[in-house]
């Protein structure tokens, strides 16, 4: 049991992060499923495929805590938006396959759009590529119907779906703003900043109602320009503003002494402007924030 869990645990959370959009949950409905397995081990042994066992276990648990956070997120004040994905904590080298399965952040995203059950059949298959049998099996549906609930996922995805894994060049174009918001940030004119983005972009704000934030998204190009100006004479961009590894990603982490207050992400689109900045100040979601001494070690 103890091989089983180190030999999976990286790609299992991974699919549970998917499917809950939170990275800490993923990580205790992992550690949670193998305990519960080793409680039963000896009922293990007639098994013979234990890896789709564990992810039917995971998987479950996933929806079920996907399900049961629904209803709060329908209440939840102001925009929810998925917890980020620190790389910090997953660069340690027992953990080369969290690396190898990280999804962008607008992926994350992208995922709200869906139900639970187009979320999982989505994941299994274009994620993970798991046949429709087995995603039948986890589900407890016929083939044909996961087979539909893809083709639903898919159009409610609509022409935005597509590899969300950086390549090289979407990388350094994703540096170039990290560096461009960097300076603006420095020098407390955010102006330069407009042939940068697009004139119908969105900023997404998540406080989870426990700091302040923008309720709803801003909207258009001269806004956000507006916004950051705003704050920034404000004195709420104090502190210290550090380049990170975010989803795969570069993006920015706002230190305010010495603790994560903001976490900064940008999604361009295919002329290589901005289309969204995700704001996120939500204290539950920067739990998982490396500390700046950290940080600035792996620069």
């Amino acid at each position: 049991m103890e091989q089983l869990y180190q030999e999976n645990k990286s790609v299992l959370t991974s699919l549970s992060y998917r499917l809950t959009g939170s990275w800490a949950e993923a990580e205790d409905i992992v550690q949670d499923t193998f305990a519960a397995l080793f409680e039963h081990k000896d009922d293990l042994e007639h098994i013979l495929s234990p890896v789709p066992y564990f992810r039917r276990a995971v998987v479950n648990r996933s929806l079920n805590v996907l399900k049961s956070s629904r209803i709060s997120r329908e209440s939840y004040k102001g925009v929810w938006l998925p917890e980020p994905q620190f790389d910090a904590a997953v660069q340690r080298e027992e953990e080369p396959l969290i690396r190898e399965e990280q999804v962008s952040y607008a992926f994350m995203v992208m995922l709200e759009r869906l139900t639970p059950d187009e979320r999982a059949v989505f994941v299994l298959r274009e994620s993970f590529a798991v046949g429709y049998d087995e995603i039948a099996a986890i589900l407890d549906k016929s083939e044909a119907a996961c087979r539909k609930l893809l083709s639903r996922a898919r159009q409610k995805l609509g022409p935005e779906i597509h590899d969300f894994r950086q390549s090289p060049e979407q990388s350094r174009l994703v540096s170039d703003w990290v560096g461009a918001f960097l300076k603006a940030a420095r020098t407390g004119n955010f102006s330069p900043l407009l042939g940068m983005i697009r004139e119908d972009a969105v900023m997404w704000s998540d406080g989870g109602g426990k700091v302040r934030s923008a309720i709803r998204p801003i909207l258009s190009r001269s806004r956000i320009i507006a916004f950051w100006n705003g704050i920034t004479r404000k004195g709420s961009l104090q502190g210290n503003l550090v380049p990170a590894m975010i989803n795969g990603e570069p993006a920015l982490l706002h230190y305010r002494d010495g603790t994560a207050s903001k976490v900064i992400l940008f999604e361009g689109d295919e002329n290589g402007q901005i289309r969204n900045i995700y704001l996120i100040t939500n204290p539950d979601k920067l739990i998982g924030a490396p500390s700046q001494n950290d940080l600035l070690t792996c620069l």
